[in-house]
C-alpha cells in the first residue's frame, strides 16, 4: 500500500516574498515504505561529509553513510550536500539494522526565500549577510552559484565584495542561521543604483520609527520618583527600558539612594556579559569570604573576580554591602566593558581608571569627587553612556543634550 506523507513549511521568522513550486527530480523515497522499514522523527547529533549521526527523543541512536544516504524533503528535491548540523530535526527513513536510507532536515526551509541586506566579510566561498532588520546569516557560495545583476545577466568571476547591497535567494537552515546558493538554480542579484532606491528608503523609514518609538518610550514617566525634569530622568528611562536596573515594587526607583558594590556588579555583568554569565558556573569554594555560595549576588561578583573586573580587598573580602563610591564605580565599569588604561605608578589607584571615563566623555563633569557616593541616577548615567560609547551613539547624544540646554536657556 502506497503511503505519502506530506509536510507543511514552517516560514515563520522569515518574510518570503513568493513562493517557487520545485518539482521533484528524483521519487520520493517516503512515499513507499518496504517491509521493515520505519519513518523515524529525530535530531542529527552528528555530521561530517561521510557520516550521518542522529538520535530519536527516546535516545535511540541511528547513522548512514552520506554517499548512500537520499537527502531529500518533499516537494523539493534533494537537500544540498551536507546541509546537515548537529541540533537539525529530521526525518528519516531506516531500514531493519536502523541504518539511514534517506532524511528530511526539517530546518532547511526549500522554498524561495528572499533577504535584502549588506555583505559583510567575504571570502571566496562564503559572506555574512547583515539583513534590513539586523539579522545576519551566513552565505555558502556553491561552485554552481550564478551572480547576476537586475538585467539577469550573469556575471562570470564575480564575488560579492563588503558593504555590497545584494538581493538573496536561497535555502535556509533555520537551526545554524546559514542560507545555502549552490542548489536549484539559486541566485543572488546585485542591486543598481535605481533598484538600490526604493531599498535605501525602507532602511531609512524602519530607522525613523524605530527612533521615533525608542524616543517616544523614552519620553515616558515610568517611575514615581523620577519626573522629566530629573536630572537623570532620560538615563533613568534608558537603562529600565534596556532591562539593565529595575525600580522597586511601589513603582519608584529612589534615583538618590545610594548603591552597594554587590548591586553594581550585576549591574555592569549583566549589561556586558549577559550570554557568557548563562555558560558560567559557580566555584566549588566561594570567591570570596563574605560571599556565600548561595547569595543571589554570588554568579555576578564570581564571574567578574574570575574575568579581573574585581579584585576586591587584601583581606580577602567583597564587602557586597558597602556604599560604592564613584572611584571604585568608575573603575569597575573602565574594565568591565574593557576600556584600554594607561597605568600610572604615581597617581592614585583609580586616576587613570578616571582619565580615560572622562577622555570617553563617559564621566560627566559634574559627578563630583572620586570619593564621592555614586547614586542609583548616577549610575544610570555612567552604564548609558558606556553603552552609548560601544554603540557609537554617545557623540549624537552629547551634541543634542548641548542643543536642548541651550533651548532651554534661550527660552528662560
Amino acid at each position: 500500500m502506497i503511503r505519502r506523507i506530506f509536510i507543511s513549511f514552517f516560514v515563520g521568522i522569515f518574510a518570503a516574498t513568493s513562493a517557487l513550486a520545485l518539482t521533484d527530480p528524483e521519487p520520493n523515497p517516503f512515499a513507499d515504505i518496504l517491509d521493515g522499514e520505519q519513518i523515524v522523527e529525530a535530531t542529527v547529533t552528528e555530521s561530517s561529509a561521510e557520516i550521518l549521526s542522529v538520535a530519536n527523543s527516546d535516545g535511540e541512536s541511528f547513522a548512514g553513510r552520506m554517499e548512500a544516504i537520499s537527502k531529500y524533503r518533499d516537494g523539493g528535491g534533494p537537500a544540498a550536500a551536507e546541509e546537515f548540523f548537529a541540533g537539525d530535526a529530521v526525518r528519516i527513513l531506516v531500514d531493519a539494522e536502523n541504518v539511514i536510507l534517506a532524511a528530511q532536515n526539517s530546518n532547511l526551509l526549500l522554498c524561495d526565500q528572499t533577504f535584502y541586506g549588506w555583505v559583510r566579510e567575504p571570502s571566496e566561498n562564503k559572506f555574512t549577510l547583515e539583513t534590513i532588520e539586523g539579522e545576519q546569516f551566513e552565505v555558502l557560495i556553491g561552485a554552481t552559484t550564478q551572480f547576476r545583476d537586475e538585467n539577469s545577466k550573469r556575471l562570470f568571476g564575480y564575488s560579492p565584495l563588503a558593504e555590497n547591497v545584494v538581493k538573496i535567494h536561497g535555502v535556509v537552515n533555520t537551526n545554524v542561521g546559514k542560507i545555502f546558493t549552490e542548489t536549484f538554480g539559486t541566485y543572488i542579484s546585485l542591486l543598481d543604483e535605481d533598484a538600490l532606491a526604493p531599498f535605501l528608503e525602507e532602511v531609512a523609514e524602519r530607522k525613523a520609527e524605530e527612533v521615533a518609538a525608542i524616543a517616544a518610550k523614552l519620553a515616558e514617566q515610568i517611575f514615581d520618583d523620577v519626573p522629566p525634569e530629573d536630572e537623570y530622568f532620560f538615563a533613568i528611562n534608558f537603562v529600565a527600558n534596556e532591562e539593565i536596573a529595575r525600580g522597586h515594587d511601589d513603582g519608584t526607583f529612589a534615583p538618590d539612594a545610594a548603591i552597594n558594590r554587590a548591586e553594581l556588579t550585576k549591574i555592569l555583568v549583566e549589561t556586558k556579559y549577559s550570554e557568557e554569565l548563562d555558560a558560567f558556573e559557580l566555584p566549588a569554594e566561594s570567591c570570596f569570604s563574605d560571599v556565600p555560595l548561595d547569595a543571589w549576588f554570588a554568579p555576578f561578583v564570581c564571574f567578574a573576580k574570575e574575568n579581573a573586573i574585581i579584585s576586591g580587598y587584601p583581606d580577602g573580602e567583597f564587602r557586597p554591602a558597602n556604599s560604592v563610591n564613584l572611584a571604585e564605580a568608575i573603575t569597575i565599569l573602565v574594565q568591565s566593558f574593557g576600556f584600554s588604561v594607561e597605568e600610572n605608578s604615581d597617581a592614585e589607584w583609580f586616576a587613570p581608571f578616571v582619565e580615560r571615563a572622562r577622555s570617553l566623555a563617559i564621566l560627566p563633569e559634574n559627578f563630583g569627587e572620586p570619593a564621592g557616593n555614586l547614586s542609583r541616577g548616577k549610575m544610570a548615567e555612567l552604564v548609558m553612556r558606556a553603552l552609548k560609547y560601544t554603540r557609537g551613539e554617545l557623540v549624537d547624544y552629547l551634541e543634542n543634550l548641548i542643543l536642548e540646554n541651550e533651548n532651554d536657556e534661550n527660552e528662560e
